[in-house]
């Protein structure tokens, strides 16, 4: 049986002592029985479980049993001279005697209070004092009962529960992670202040109502299974675990979370305390380190095909001076194979064998001269810039890009409207941009169904805020919306092999030469590539 029970029934029965004995302490023993009842009441109230004392209006005691004096350690005859004021500590006196006021002003017949008595030995201890009026049959006042219980151990283990409760409470509210005890059906029973800033509601939304509120649907069934889960067999799915979930704000939105759960009983229920951790930068953080790491990669790979590039273009430096010489030397001999002609140059003169010498010398010529070219393109650059026409620019590099246009079934057409127009750049660099354009536009018709025609615009005109502009036309697939706004970022691209540099490379050669280049999609199916250079007064410019 629990001690509070075994206090309240001895404290009861101390009481009943008290009162049964009152009539033989105002008018003796009955007839018949000389003392004996009165023996049998003084031997009841000195030998009493629990402190007991008569006193009078005034705080004197009247009479006291070896159990008073024990509790408060002072001897029968020393504690018989002092008042009980003297003995109630002193923050306790008023209250004291505004219970025996409201006693004897009969607005109560009985009084429970906790009180603080000072021991002899200067101890503060804590008594349970239940205080009642004993009065004669016309109703006057004749002295106080009073049944005294020490409690002093249980004060002090309230005050380290108390103690406790305010500890957890202060570390409960302060906690920068969120924090929530439940009970065993999932009833919030309380939450700290940095849930509520989590999740966005106020503490009194939330206390009374289930923790699935605060879950995505799918997670709201799968904790409630869980908890049944746990009632039912004791097996644990989070406790003492954690794991990363998905919580739901007020406002609806999702994010990620660490839940770690701890269990605890008190008063034989079943409760659950979870820490709760908003991970949502972590994961933004984890995110970009996964992104900068596939970009290293990629760039790593790039700097790899990079030095593979260079590689090739030594190679093909070199193979087309070895080129270029047996080239020279066809030239020679076909021409003095013309020797003996009367006018080389008029074809009606020449014989068919003549005819054919002339055709040959032509395309060793031509296959000389997009050598000559290549080597250029694929020299190193040495940043000087010089004056340049740009239908001379535009046409040396269709003559490199478009090698094998007719072979692919391309048709190009040609429109040259800049009127000798010059533009002071790094050719190579030019030279660069535009091949790269045309190669693109070649590879997008490239990817149209057989059959299907394949037309290739290239125009060049002045535009009237003084610039050059160089436009590539195709009627291709065109370009996707979904990368219309990225185009020219670095690492973007539609093919399967390409490296997304070639646009972004183009894009800060133009720029670095005043110039804009931009991308459209034709109305009428395909792309079109604009490039615009700062112009120069005229051709005599050029050196």
């Amino acid at each position: 049986m629990a001690p509070l029970v075994w206090f309240a029934l001895g404290m009861a029965a101390a009481i009943a002592l008290a009162l049964a004995s009152l009539p033989f302490l105002r008018r003796g023993p009955p007839a018949g029985q000389p003392g004996d009842k009165r023996d049998r009441f003084e031997a009841a109230f000195d030998l009493a479980a629990v402190g007991m004392a008569h006193k009078d209006t005034a705080g004197r005691w009247i009479r006291i049993n070896h159990r008073l004096c024990e509790i408060l350690g002072y001897p029968h005859d020393e504690l018989m001279a002092m008042n009980v004021v003297d003995l109630i500590h002193p923050e306790d006196r008023a209250r004291d005697q505004a219970d025996r006021d409201a006693i004897l002003a009969g607005l109560t017949e009985r009084v429970a209070a906790e009180t603080r008595y000072l021991r002899k030995d200067g101890q503060v201890i804590w008594v349970n004092t239940i205080r009642s009026a004993v009065r004669d049959d016309a109703g006057h006042f004749l002295y106080f009962v009073a049944v005294v219980e020490e409690i002093t151990a249980r004060k002090q283990a309230e005050e380290r529960e108390a103690g406790d409760e305010a500890q957890y409470r202060a570390v409960f509210d302060s906690a920068v992670e969120a924090m929530a005890v439940i009970d065993s059906r999932g009833v919030i029973q309380s939450i700290n202040p940095a849930f509520e800033r989590i999740f966005g509601y106020a503490k009194e939304e939330l206390v009374g109502n289930n923790i699935r509120m605060l879950m995505p649907n799918g997670f709201a069934v799968e904790h409630d299974d869980f908890l049944a889960r746990y009632r039912e067999t004791g097996v644990r799915a989070v406790i003492g675990i954690g794991r990363e979930v998905v919580g739901e704000r007020k406002n609806g939105s999702h994010f990620p979370l660490d839940l770690s759960v701890a269990e605890w009983e008190r008063d034989g229920e079943i409760f659950f305390t979870g820490v709760i951790r908003d991970v949502s930068e972590r994961k933004k953080s984890e995110a970009a380190l996964r992104a900068s790491e596939e970009r290293l990669r990629v760039l790593q790979n790039e700097l790899a095909h990079l030095a593979r590039v260079n590689d090739l273009g030594e190679m093909a430096a070199a193979i087309a001076h070895e080129i270029n010489q047996p080239l020279t030397a066809i030239v020679h001999y076909l021409h003095a194979g013309l020797a003996g002609a009367r006018d080389p140059e008029d074809r009606a003169t020449l014989t068919e064998d003549q005819k054919l010498m002339a055709d040959a010398a032509e395309q060793a010529m031509r296959a000389g001269e997009i050598i000559r070219r290549l080597r250029s393109f694929i020299g190193p650059g040495d940043d000087r810039r010089s004056v340049e026409r740009v239908d001379e620019l535009v046409d040396s590099a269709m003559a490199l890009a478009l090698i094998d246009a007719r072979s692919g079934g391309i048709s190009v057409d040609r429109s040259a409207d800049a009127d000798a127009a010059c533009v002071e750049v790094d050719a190579v660099q030019i030279h660069q941009v535009l091949v790269n354009v045309l190669r693109n536009a070649f590879d997008a018709l490239s990817t149209l169904e057989p059959g299907a025609p394949r037309r290739l615009a290239v125009s060049t005109a002045i535009v009237p805020d003084r610039t050059v502009e160089i436009a590539v036309k195709d009627n291709g697939p065109g370009i996707s919306p979904d990368l219309a706004g990225c185009l020219f970022q670095p690492f973007v691209t539609t093919k399967a092999n390409g490296m997304g540099m070639g646009l972004s490379v183009s894009r800060r050669i133009i720029e670095a030469h005043g110039g804009s280049i931009a991308a459209t999609s034709n109305p009428d199916g395909g792309a079109c590539f604009t490039l615009r250079l700062p112009l120069r007064a005229s051709a005599q410019d050029k050196h």
